[in-house]
């Protein structure tokens, strides 16, 4: 379900293959900011070009020659249902799918960072963005996306999910 939803936005592939070049370059000067392994930094910076790249490209592209606005492009932002979806329901739907697992790298990245003080700081941070997104995503009704705060919601819990995934290995990863 997850490739078909991919296949079907065709920025991401390559907007994913341009995120690697960044984190390739960047990834030692990010670990040694955040005091962990240099492969914690490119994980981190990876996931936030994916995430970036799913979230922030048009889903349907069109040339910059055939002007703004674009068809069919509304600013709303859907309120309707929101709800922490049960154990259950998490791989579900395409949309929550999604949601859970790119922010699961960044939620895991996050943990994995030096002191707790500092991995705390990042997680923090990290839990702004999904709001940050959702909000750019209505600012910007040129990207043809749809404000959503149960999209919200899902990126919590994948940050959440990483995250714990990343406490839970911190300790064996620290006799390494």
């Amino acid at each position: 379900m997850i490739k078909t939803v991919l296949n079907g936005l065709p920025m991401f592939w390559p907007g994913l293959l341009a995120s690697l070049v960044p984190a390739a370059l960047l990834n030692r000067p990010v670990g040694r900011l955040l005091r962990t392994h240099w492969a914690v930094g490119f994980l981190l910076l990876l996931a936030l070009g994916g995430v970036a790249t799913l979230t922030l490209l048009p889903e349907h592209p069109r040339p910059f020659w055939q002007g703004l606005p674009w068809p069919g492009v509304v600013r709303h932002c859907t309120l309707d249902g929101l709800r922490l979806r049960p154990p259950g329901e998490w791989f579900t739907s395409r949309q929550a799918d999604l949601a859970v697992l790119m922010f699961a790298p960044i939620g895991l990245a996050a943990a994995l960072t030096g002191s707790r003080h500092r991995a705390a700081a990042v997680l923090l941070g990290a839990a702004a963005l999904p709001f940050a997104l959702e909000a750019a995503q209505y600012a910007v009704p040129a990207l043809g996306r749809a404000c959503d705060a149960q999209d919200a919601l899902d990126s919590l819990l994948g940050l959440a999910l990483g995250a714990l995934l990343g406490l839970l290995a911190r300790p064996a990863l620290r006799h390494t």
